[in-house]
Order: structure tokens, then C-alpha cells, then sequence
């Protein structure tokens, strides 16, 4: 079996999941196919983190344009609630890159998380960007405290860790269940 193999099952394994939640969870309709887009543009990109450290501009572009076509579509009233959403999204994580950095002297952050977030704040609005940060901050730190029990892998204070997938995972989960989780109006 090769190396890529488990990497490659893993992403058809995402894939499913997104088609599955996305129908089961997404209204139908035009929205439903931005959702599929999106599902699929995130575990790329998940993906993409998990095995380079890094989030291509391009994908996270995409992410941001098709979340602005959605609001033009969809929610056009709501303009403004979805460019502070990935305003402040962007600038959130950029303020603790640059914080980190200057703390510890070294990056912790990549720019590319940064703009991830910012893209994602474009499809929840302002609203989701604390819901969607709970959900990516708790499955990371879970993540790493798995890994570190099981033996699987060690981590120290400089250890790289992909946090893009953490922030995928939450901003799927707040994109789906923003009925339930974000207030009336704001997303």
C-alpha cells in the first residue's frame, strides 16, 4: 500500500461526510450546492494543511468569492453583517500571528489559517467567528491530547500542528447548523 493511500482514503471519507451532511442538514436548493461547494473546498483544503502546513491563496479566494456569491444570492440584506464577518475573522487570527511572533520570536500562525477564518466569517457572518473558533480550538486541543496519549505522536512547544482543519471543521459544523447556533438575521 502506498504512503498516499490512507491520505487519499481519508479525503474520500471527508467527502462522503460533507455530501451526507450537506443534505442532510443544508436547506435545498440553491443552498445545498453552495454547501456541497463549500464541503468540498474545505476538505481540499484540509487536506492540502494536513500534509504541506500550508492553505493555498487560491482555494481560500474561492472559499471567500463563492461565500460573497451566496450572500448576493441568497441574503443580500445581510451584506454587511458577512464583510465584518471576514474582516474581523482575518484580522482576528492575523492580530494573534502577529502577537505570537512577537512574544515567542518565532511564527505560530500561518496567514493562510488568517484568511481561512476571514473567508469562512463571508458565509456565518460576525456571529459564527466565536462559534466557529469553540469548535476548531476544542478539536485541536483534543486532537493533540489523543495523539499525545496514544503514543502516536509527541509534541513539544515548537511542534507544527495544522490548525487549518480545525478551523474547516468548525466553520462546516456553523455553516450547517447556523439555524440553530447563530441569532435571527445575522448570518
Amino acid at each position: 500500500m502506498s504512503r498516499k493511500t490512507p491520505l487519499l482514503l481519508t479525503s474520500l471519507a471527508m467527502l462522503a461526510l460533507v455530501a451526507v451532511t450537506a443534505v442532510a442538514f443544508a436547506p435545498s436548493g440553491i443552498l445545498l450546492w453552495f454547501s456541497l461547494v463549500l464541503g468540498a473546498l474545505l476538505v481540499a483544503l484540509s487536506v492540502l494543511d494536513m500534509r504541506t502546513l500550508t492553505l493555498p491563496d487560491p482555494l481560500n479566494l474561492a472559499v471567500f468569492a463563492l461565500g460573497a456569491l451566496m450572500v448576493w444570492q441568497t441574503r443580500p440584506d445581510a451584506w454587511p453583517h458577512h464583510l465584518i464577518g471576514a474582516f474581523a475573522g482575518y484580522t482576528l487570527l492575523v492580530m494573534v500571528e502577529i502577537t505570537y511572533r512577537r512574544m515567542r520570536g518565532r511564527d505560530g500562525l500561518g496567514r493562510g489559517d488568517a484568511k481561512l477564518l476571514g473567508a469562512l466569517g463571508m458565509w456565518t457572518g460576525w456571529a459564527g467567528l466565536a462559534p466557529i473558533m469553540l469548535v476548531a480550538s476544542v478539536c485541536g486541543l483534543l486532537s493533540v491530547g489523543i495523539l499525545s496519549l496514544t503514543g502516536k505522536r509527541r509534541f513539544d512547544s515548537t511542534s507544527a500542528i495544522a490548525f487549518g482543519p480545525f478551523i474547516a471543521l468548525g466553520g462546516w459544523i456553523v455553516w450547517l447548523g447556523a439555524d440553530y447556533l447563530l441569532p435571527a438575521g445575522l448570518y
